[in-house]
């Protein structure tokens, strides 16, 4: 568990600096101390549930990325969906996309 929570810290940590955003400011932002934002990026405490929403909301990123590192994509969410249609389902969709004109 301690790992878990080290890994989550860190993506917190790495995302927050990715939008060039001080810990302070985050703390202030989600409406938590400084030094409890600390310790969670540090991986010595964990977030309520409603924190860890605010921290998601307030640093753009897919709850998760936050949880396991994994990165919400259109691209494989849709490719997943249309796994699970019919070949005729396929085909229609196809069409569809056709429809629509290229970048």
């Amino acid at each position: 568990m301690a790992n878990k929570l080290k890994a989550f810290g860190k993506r917190i940590f790495r995302r927050r600096k990715e939008l060039g955003i001080r810990q302070k400011e985050l703390a202030e932002k989600i409406n938590i101390s400084n030094n409890h934002l600390s310790n969670i990026e540090n991986g010595k405490a964990s977030p309520s549930f409603f924190t860890f929403l605010d921290i998601c909301t307030a640093l753009n990123v897919n709850p998760s990325y936050l949880i396991d590192g994994s990165v919400y994509s259109l691209e494989s969410e849709i490719a997943e969906k249309l796994n699970r249609k019919s070949e005729e389902h396929k085909e229609i969709i196809s069409k569809i996309i056709d429809t629509f004109p290229d970048k």
